[in-house]
């Protein structure tokens, strides 16, 4: 299993950067659906810097159109991949590209770039691309030769990318909470490994289209990172886990034997608080939540998000700008 995954991450990402080097518009667009909505993508050059999928189709557009009349050639190319979970790995490897038809040209574009990618499997067995980062050799640096920095220095500078590629990994790179994957892998660990039991809201915000449709993207954006501080506030212990789970849609879980009052008490501060954004910006909305608590002894994830899933259908049933609990107290 642990093969087939780095094995098949190791093709997907070949054929990427096959697409993105040598072939047209269509090929490219064509692997879209393999790359994640809030993919993180770094690439050589300073303005390569993209967090979302619409920013990088935005930036590959002109790459394309200033790439038009350059055909590359693949001259050397290898992927290898190293496993960190059972469904996620990082693929590493090495391609270099030149001009094909070079004739009469006296400068001749040569491409040596380095790849790492962290690829994971979705729920439906398909493949998903998270985050990719280019980088090039530093040309002035000879064979075998070490930068003048103590292993010291190195050995941090290593800790530090590990770092930042374990936080791009688990979070969600517009709002910082957890992604939808590490938020279902924390709280089921902690329903069924730990069994501490716990309340889970979920987090809907009301009529979020008219953010986007009337004050346009942006706005709306930065109203959902705003939201997320809230949620993060709002999940205040540091066992409590904040998650964004969807475009519009967030879950804060309290692990543990919390009570009702306490899940009243933060429902209700989302709701106020939420509206205040909303009415920030001119628009008189907030949110509707759904609780559910675990009271069976080794419920999953899986089955506590669909009692709070029916009881958001609940709230929002009701009028929203409110919450429901599933079942009676």
């Amino acid at each position: 299993m642990s093969d087939t995954l780095c094995q098949e991450a190791c093709v997907l990402i070949q054929e990427l950067m096959e697409c993105y080097v040598s072939r047209g518009v269509a090929e490219i667009e064509e692997m879209y659906q393999y790359l994640s909505p809030d993919i993180l993508v770094i690439g050589t050059g300073k303005h390569e810097f993209y967090t979302n999928l619409e920013s990088l189709k935005a930036g590959l557009e002109k790459d394309q159109e200033e790439a038009k009349d350059i055909d590359f050639i693949i001259k050397n190319e290898w992927f290898k991949a190293k496993q960190f979970t059972d469904d996620c790995c990082v693929v590493y490897g090495e391609f270099e590209a030149c001009e094909n038809n070079i004739e009469g040209k006296q400068v001749i574009i040569n491409m040596d770039t380095r790849i790492t990618a962290e690829v994971h499997r979705r729920p439906d067995g398909s493949l998903e691309v998270g985050s990719l980062h280019h980088s090039v050799p530093y040309v002035y640096q000879n064979e075998g030769e070490y930068y003048p920095k103590t292993f010291a220095n190195i050995a941090e500078e290593a800790l530090r990318r590990s770092q930042i590629l374990e936080k791009s990994i688990q979070l969600d790179s517009l709002t910082g909470l957890y992604n939808r994957k590490y938020t279902e892998k924390h709280i089921n660990r902690i329903l069924t490994a730990d069994k501490t039991g716990g309340l889970m809201l979920m987090i809907d915000l009301d009529e979020f289209k008219r953010v986007n449709d009337e004050k346009g993207h942006l706005v709306g954006d930065e109203l959902l990172k705003k939201v997320s501080s809230i949620l993060a506030r709002g999940a205040a212990q540091a066992s409590d886990i904040a998650g964004r789970i969807g475009g519009d849609e967030f879950m804060v879980f309290l692990p543990g034997d919390r009570s009702f009052e306490e899940g009243d008490r933060l429902a209700g501060y989302l709701i106020e608080s939420i509206g205040h954004v909303f009415s920030g910006i001119g628009l008189d909305q907030s949110c509707s939540i759904g609780i559910a608590r675990a009271e069976i002894e080794g419920e999953d994830f899986e089955s506590l998000y669909h009692k709070a899933d029916a009881a958001l259908y609940e709230s929002k049933a009701s009028g929203k700008r409110t919450f429901q609990w599933h079942l009676n107290k």
